[in-house]
């Protein structure tokens, strides 16, 4: 059962993709049980997603990970609420 939710959004994080991976880190090393990480890309077309996906593929293991890219920029608000 998911007990908490993660919605870690991303948008042409490039220029700073190694921060950017280390927040992913820290959220895919949480000690608790029961949370699910929802990354969501906003129409990235800096190679940033692919990057980011290919990240938590190989490092979120143990951890439920969801990831949706969405077809356009949908602003801050709409990207934390896509669905």
């Amino acid at each position: 059962m998911v007990r908490a939710s993660v919605v870690w959004l991303n948008y042409n994080s490039m220029k700073f993709i190694n921060i950017a991976l280390k927040s992913l880190e820290s959220f895919l090393n949480l000690d608790f049980v029961d949370y699910e990480l929802i990354v969501v890309d906003n129409a990235s077309s800096d190679g940033s997603f692919e990057v980011i996906k290919k990240y938590v593929e190989e490092h979120g293991r143990g951890v439920r990970v969801k990831v949706i890219r969405n077809d356009r920029n949908l602003g801050y608000a709409g990207g934390m609420n896509t669905d």
